[in-house]
């Protein structure tokens, strides 16, 4: 009986922290050449843009979509540069940008009923929208922004191919749903579009200064399955809070801007790596990365920390109150980390 208990939490704890190195190995340089770049030229900003979407970008490194017809990291990074023009056109007018928000939300929400891989790719699309909405300015300021998005996921492409040719990293390909009804389509569209918006609304009126991380956390949390949206929600939860503590302790252990880009570097390839862990897991990588971009690129990380979970907290809420509206059977759990 002991042994057999012994076996039972191995088999957990293998899954919970399920570690593929290949995906982390073939996705981690990009990222590490933009930080390094960043810090020896001071141009922390423009690194920490470009840096961030080869960060998105290299989730997809070990995905495909629609049966291998199409690149998730070409997709991904084509739909991230033209969101960054429009989010920062759109940002200048808080009407529109809810608006633009909630109808891209509708389209997630359409896509995870439909296909899920095309759905991570979208997300990350909406994720670039509610960034460059956050930074308004003019159509040039967007096209600026678009060009260092262009940059870090055109480094990240290529890079990618070029360790491929030395470590077969696996791809893996999401099915797409057969039998999904129109009117569940339609349902959990509406549901998507209503979340993002009450979700983005709320950290408006929450004077959250970090608002977009909101809305951003309704979309990852939302799920069609009631079960599926609080579990996740409350993994997204404790992996923030998790993620921003050690992002703390290494930013105030570590003086060095070097060396806190190796503790990024590494914390990224945690993520990329994680990708089929817990989602707790997955989350506390992925925020830790977060935060310590955000220091190395010269922002303020200190006293915005509460702001970011309290924005985790709302936008989790509001999906939770989403999915509880006519809830639908689990999605396969193979994808619940897309």
């Amino acid at each position: 009986m002991a042994t057999d208990n012994r076996t039972a939490i191995r088999d957990t704890l293998r899954k919970a922290f399920h570690f593929d190195w290949r995906g982390a190995v073939v996705a981690t340089p990009a990222l590490l050449l933009l930080l390094i770049v960043g810090v020896l030229s001071e141009a922390h900003v423009q690194a920490s843009i470009a840096a961030g979407a080869a960060f998105a970008t290299g989730f997809g490194a070990t995905k495909r979509v629609r049966h291998k017809r199409l690149d998730a990291m070409l997709l991904t990074g084509a739909g991230m540069t033209a969101a960054s023009i429009l989010g920062t056109m759109a940002g200048q007018d808080p009407f529109i940008e809810l608006i633009v928000t909630m109808l891209m939300g509708g389209l997630c929400g359409a896509l995870i009923r439909w296909d899920t891989a095309l759905w991570w790719v979208w997300l990350q699309i909406i994720i670039a929208f509610l960034l460059a909405a956050h930074y308004p300015g003019n159509l040039m300021d967007g096209v600026s922004r678009a060009t260092l998005v262009a940059l870090g996921t055109g480094i990240q492409m290529a890079m990618v191919r070029l360790m491929k040719l030395g470590v077969d990293a696996p791809e893996r390909v999401a099915t797409p749903e057969d039998n999904v009804r129109t009117i569940d389509l339609w349902l959990h569209a509406l549901r998507a579009a209503i979340c993002i918006g009450v979700a983005l609304l709320a950290s408006r009126g929450a004077h959250i200064i970090h608002e977009y991380w909101a809305p951003m956390t309704a979309m990852i949390v939302l799920k069609p399955g009631l079960r599926d949206t609080a579990f996740r929600g409350i993994e997204r939860i404790g992996g923030t809070i998790l993620g921003i503590l050690i992002a703390t302790i290494i930013i105030m252990a570590i003086e060095s801007p070097i060396l806190k880009v190796v503790a990024a570097a590494l914390l990224a390839s945690a993520a990329f790596g994680l990708q089929q862990a817990r989602y707790a897991v997955l989350a506390t990588a992925i925020t830790a990365t977060v935060v310590l971009m955000i220091a190395l690129a010269g922002g303020e990380v200190f006293g915005v920390d509460w702001d970011r979970l309290s924005a985790t907290v709302i936008g989790g809420g509001v999906a939770l109150a989403g999915a509880a509206i006519a809830p639908k059977r689990r999605i396969r759990a193979r994808d619940d980390n897309l």
